[in-house]
């Protein structure tokens, strides 16, 4: 079974981007994300194309670790399934975090696991849908294909 095509919600910033080049830079990835999300950060109110400025806040350290997590597998799978340049992407609002991992192979959408023996692996997906407010994915017209998950920080 395939995962839902769909974009995220609306009205979000990008205020951090990485780009893994290898499984290698994930715990680079994984650390960044960390300290992104402990940081206050600035942002347009209403989006990218607002002009007052919001300060997002700090997320709470237990829905952090789900979403590191998550963007983990996420950016696993892409290294796995997908073609480079891969990113990671974390997008925000005043009430809400996305990581959005992109890889450009939008020919192969994402697959929810089927039922596996223990620790045969491959449940990121599964997982992903499990502790985040919402997962998707969607093709864009740069040949890139986007899977999403995102969380509630309030």
């Amino acid at each position: 079974m395939t995962l839902a095509e769909a974009l995220p919600p609306p009205e979000l910033t990008e205020v951090a981007r990485w780009t893994i080049r290898s499984v290698d830079d994930l715990a680079m990835v994984r650390a960044a994300l960390q300290a992104a999300l402990q940081d206050p950060v600035e942002a347009p109110a209403g989006g990218s194309g607002g002009t007052t400025a919001v300060v997002l806040g700090t997320v709470a350290q237990a829905e952090i670790q789900r979403i590191v997590l998550v963007a983990s597998e996420l950016a696993t799978n892409a290294l796995r399934h997908g073609s480079p340049p891969f990113s990671v992407r974390l997008l925000r609002d005043e009430s809400s975090a996305t990581v959005d991992v992109v890889d450009h192979r939008p020919d192969v959408p994402p697959v929810l696991a089927a039922r596996r023996a223990p620790g045969a692996g491959g449940f990121g997906l599964q997982l992903a849908r499990r502790v985040s407010r919402e997962v998707g994915w969607f093709r864009s017209g740069d040949d890139e294909k986007h899977v999403w998950a995102c969380f509630r920080t309030l």
